[in-house]
């Protein structure tokens, strides 16, 4: 894919991790990375996190965790709005990072109000008013997908529920389905579908997952996986990503792709290297060290080993990621 003519550049950015699999009270913060210590928030296995572009020009919240609870309790206790967000964005239909979006939505009170209308009202004034206050979500479509996996010993397992797409219509968002890459703000935008070109496996299991259409199971190879990706001004490419089951390498390559931007600054969020070989990790670390970021700070499903080895062979570059850390970048 040639890069977008009009992909533009962000100012500042900081991105703050409203739910991971880890919080921690004691961790110190730094000049650019800011730890919250103020009360304690709730962990659990998902993933969230809100960008704040050009200091609050645009609020974009990536995911929403697994459970209905964390997400709304964690805003609460950081002291965020829900109402500020202007825009939702999932990295991928899976159950871990969608839950909480209809509790979301129900505090943000978008859907409009009932009430009577004159028999001869334009259809126009109509629509106007049944889409207005909506919020946008963007999404991959396959991310509607309902998903089964296959054990070693052969005994299926499902369905995993799409997500409930028309309960959030219902409570005002507006569907954005996008296989390609979508804008979210200047210098932001989603990849869409990231092609599979490097030897990175562990994120999709294949021969394991699959998803069903009426009667036919197909192999699902995860393709709503996507990330996020900004060019930081004078820095280069920040990449955000949900759980890289696509391989945080061909995210990265395709991020660089879509931008026309070599230079990768930082790289956050979930990497999927919990089931990675031992060979396979290090391939995947030495690769990223190549690359040279200014940060790396994996979390949610990167896997405990995978993190300590980042830790272990990039001190300098790795930061500890927990709930409630913000990231600073200008």
């Amino acid at each position: 894919m040639p890069s977008l003519p009009d992909f533009g550049v962000a100012r500042a950015v900081s991105i703050t991790i409203l739910v991971d699999n880890r919080a921690d009270l004691l961790l110190k913060s730094s000049q650019n990375i800011k730890y919250f210590h103020e009360k304690p928030l709730l962990a659990e296995h998902g993933f969230a996190a809100l960008l704040d572009i050009n200091h609050g020009e645009r609020r974009i919240l990536w995911d929403a965790g697994v459970t209905q609870v964390s997400l709304v309790e964690n805003l609460q206790r950081l002291q965020i709005d829900p109402r500020s967000i202007h825009l939702i964005a999932l990295s991928h239909g899976h159950f871990d990072h969608t839950a909480a979006i209809s509790p979301l939505l129900r505090r943000m009170d978008l859907a409009p109000s009932h009430r009577q209308w004159q028999p001869d009202t334009p259809p126009e004034e109509l629509q106007a008013w049944a889409e207005a206050g909506g919020i946008p979500i963007v999404m991959h479509p396959a991310a509607q997908r309902e998903r089964w996996s296959v054990a070693e010993d052969g005994h299926l397992y499902g369905p995993s529920q799409p997500p409930p797409v028309l309960e959030w219509q219902a409570l005002g968002a507006q569907i954005v389905s996008s296989e390609t890459p979508y804008p979210l703000a200047p210098g932001c935008w989603t990849t869409g579908y990231i092609p599979r070109r490097s030897f990175e496996s562990a994120g999709r299991n294949p021969g394991r997952r699959f998803y069903r259409q009426e009667l036919e199971f197909k192999p699902d190879d995860i393709e709503d996986d996507q990330a996020i990706v900004i060019h930081l001004q004078g820095k280069g490419l920040i990449i955000l990503s949900g759980c890289a089951h696509a391989g945080i390498l061909n995210t990265i390559s395709h991020a660089q792709e879509i931008s026309g931007v070599e230079p990768v600054h930082a790289i956050l969020g979930g990497l999927h290297l919990a089931p990675a070989s031992p060979q396979d990790l290090q391939r995947t670390i030495e690769a990223i060290q190549a690359i040279h970021p200014q940060v790396i700070a994996p979390c949610h499903c990167t896997g405990l080993t995978a993190e300590a080895a980042f830790a272990r062979h990039m001190p300098e570059q790795f930061v500890e990621t927990v709930v409630g850390v913000t990231f600073e970048f200008a």
